[in-house]
């Protein structure tokens, strides 16, 4: 990560852009107002599910990924996956998920800082192969106690055979020769500028991949609903990539297709510690990947579930996949 230290000591005046807050004014009321009495159902009418399985475009499938929501802090619960989760990602080449926050030991006090223990990572690979579970850093919390604990956090994480990305120097990772995968955030808490971010996005897209994933931390927390300047961004960004999958509002939001392409705004929670009622729901999603009968790589078969997590008692919690979401009423 030499590189990431020299970005540190060059750019700590262009880092001051990023302040301790990621929102405005208005921003904050609304996040103050969804988790008092959210999450929002404001823009409901823009955007609409995909059915729970679907196949987009006739593919001979070279590359199957899952996707879970955010890993939140667990505190000091051993993290638990019921059979019916465990089967629905058995056939994935890999598994990607958010890791929100660091592992770390540090007195400092933060506001709002998301800290794990070691412990999540022993249980994430009772869940999947460390060495095919990619779990991306570029979220609003890495740099909660600075780039020195983040770099710590982050060496643990290889060290322990995960896949990462999200630094400015890792910002993505080529699977099986062929798929793109980028990390980016739009967001974070404190000064910072080590996280591949929504300013150099263009940088991250392969040219020479056959597929490129966008994997942005973007929109807003305890909104089910993308608003319309996300969704044009959305539109905007797979004129050139071909899927996107988001993260950072906590809550399920919709896996919306356009066209031929795909865009899920953000998963939810796959996991979290703390029993907040309204963060406790997330979605998995399944994607095959491949050439259709022209050699254009696309999107083939998707299938999603929602996921909830249940806290069994003071020491267990355990992701489950559940039927619907109590926050929308769909038909299916």
């Amino acid at each position: 990560m030499n590189g990431i230290d020299n970005d540190i000591s060059q750019t700590k005046t262009a880092s001051r852009r990023w302040f301790s807050t990621p929102y405005n004014f208005r921003e904050k009321l609304a996040w103050i107002k969804n988790n008092l009495f959210g999450p929002s159902k404001k823009y409901k009418k823009l955007t609409e599910f995909i059915p729970k399985s679907l196949e987009l475009n006739s593919i001979s499938t070279q590359v199957k990924l899952g996707f879970i929501g955010d890993i939140m802090p667990m505190k000091r619960k051993i993290l638990q996956f019921d059979e019916s989760l465990r089967e629905f990602i058995n056939d994935v080449d890999y598994l990607v998920g958010n890791f929100e926050g660091i592992i770390t030991n540090s007195k400092k006090r933060v506001f709002m800082a998301q800290i794990h223990s070691e412990q999540i990572l022993l249980d994430l690979k009772k869940l999947f192969p460390p060495e095919k579970t990619i779990l991306a850093c570029a979220n609003n919390h890495s740099a909660d106690f600075g780039f020195q604990e983040f770099k710590k956090s982050y060496q643990l994480l290889k060290d322990h055979g995960f896949l990462i990305i999200g630094t400015k120097d890792e910002p993505k990772i080529l699977l099986k020769d062929s798929v793109n995968l980028a990390n980016i955030t739009y967001w974070s808490n404190h000064p910072c500028s080590f996280l591949a971010d929504f300013e150099n996005v263009d940088k991250y897209f392969d040219p020479n991949a056959k597929f490129n994933i966008l994997y942005p931390h973007w929109g807003y927390e305890l909104q089910l609903y993308p608003n319309p300047a996300q969704i044009e961004l959305g539109k905007k960004l797979l004129e050139k990539w071909d899927m996107i999958v988001g993260h950072h509002s906590h809550c399920p939001q919709p896996i919306a297709r356009y066209g031929n392409k795909i865009i899920a705004y953000s998963l939810g929670d796959f996991c979290i510690g703390k029993n907040l009622k309204k963060y406790l729901y997330g979605m998995i999603v399944k994607a095959e990947i491949g050439p259709d009968n022209k050699g254009i790589w696309r999107v083939g078969k998707m299938e999603w579930r929602f996921t909830k997590i249940e806290h069994i008692n003071r020491h267990i919690s355990e992701v489950r996949i559940i039927n619907q979401c109590k926050f929308f009423d769909l038909d299916f």
